[in-house]
């Protein structure tokens, strides 16, 4: 049963038929706005008027309702301005993290999450011990619900205030014979350009998508010229002749792929850049046969370049604050003694 409008004006409009601002406005218990007729200029609504917003308001209530759930809004945000100017790396793990929160909250109107839908998702995470994932996807659905809040799919993002869970930095430190091992086992594998790009994230202490950009014209005269990304401040790494050798070695993988100037250092058989997936594929095997071949624990890529932060004499890391550079030293460093 359809309750009385209060002002007497309006007892005529069609149940959740309302007055726009130069259209008369349909809004289904759906949550979305539907268009109809425009209202009279005049403001003098005729009998003939009447009967054309009833008429609209029969084909827009009999017409499919849309579905404006989270999958919808997922959907919405990818094809967007904003996420379109996002980092290609950010646009990768975007598009990852999505598909357990289309799992998850993909069926749901983004106006009913709550605080404690949020909370609840996270602690099913963190009870798996997966408190890094929680957090990830946590800073993903807030960025997602805070871009939908500010184009009226829901009203405030649920996710702001949500407690992130406390993380702990890692302190893994490959050993020189953890090294070498692993990087004898990439030599005879399938991918032998790993085994350069571990030099080269030690060396130089660089991130995987930061080798995977490096190109030709990027090894000049004074050394290697490293884009670093994340705000890291860019860098030219001097020669040394283990460098020397890891660049010798980078360029005889695949001699026989097309030269060019700006063709990657680290490429595929025909000189294409290595996508991150294949890469993540590679070193996933490569550390599977160097376990079955004497290691007796495994580390991330990511551990090389913590690796040559902690060895450097600087702690060079390319990082602009002292807190992030003592996240990469991973060794207790050397103080004298007091006398």
């Amino acid at each position: 049963m359809v309750g009385r409008r209060k002002n007497k004006a309006d007892q005529w409009l069609p149940p959740r038929v309302y007055r726009g601002k130069s259209r008369y406005e349909y809004r289904p218990s759906s949550g979305e706005t539907i268009k109809l007729g425009f209202r009279p200029k005049d403001g003098i609504e005729s009998e003939q008027v009447k009967a054309q917003v009833w008429a609209d308001y029969a084909k827009a209530k009999d017409a499919p309702v849309a579905v404006n759930d989270v999958n919808k809004l997922i959907s919405e945000f990818h094809s967007s301005a904003q996420f379109i100017r996002l980092s290609a790396n950010t646009q990768t793990d975007y598009n990852h993290y999505c598909k357990r929160i289309r799992r998850v909250f993909g069926h749901m109107s983004p106006r009913d999450i709550t605080k404690v839908n949020v909370r609840d998702f996270m602690d099913a995470l963190g009870n798996q011990g997966k408190v890094v994932t929680a957090n990830r996807h946590k800073s993903y659905l807030s960025a997602l619900l805070s871009w939908g809040a500010e184009r009226g799919w829901l009203e405030q993002n649920p996710a702001f205030g949500v407690k992130p869970f406390k993380e702990v930095a890692r302190d893994r430190y490959v050993e020189d014979w953890e090294f070498e091992l692993v990087q004898r086992v990439a030599r005879e594998s399938a991918y032998p350009y790993v085994a350069p790009m571990m030099d080269f994230a030690y060396l130089c202490r660089a991130r995987t998508i930061e080798l995977r950009a490096l190109t030709e014209a990027d090894i000049t005269a004074e050394g290697i010229y490293l884009r670093r990304t994340k705000g890291s401040i860019s860098e030219i790494t001097g020669w040394s002749d283990r460098l020397v050798s890891a660049v010798k070695e980078a360029r005889s993988v695949y001699p026989d792929a097309p030269v060019s100037i700006d063709r990657p250092l680290f490429h595929g058989k025909k000189g294409a850049p290595i996508p991150a997936s294949s890469f993540k594929t590679a070193w996933g095997r490569i550390m599977r046969r160097a376990l079955d071949s004497g290691l007796t624990e495994r580390f991330t890529f990511h551990d090389l370049k913590a690796k040559g932060v902690s060895d450097h004499k600087d702690k060079a890391s390319g990082h602009r604050s002292k807190k992030m550079q003592a996240v990469y030293n991973r060794r207790p460093d050397m103080i004298t003694p007091t006398r």
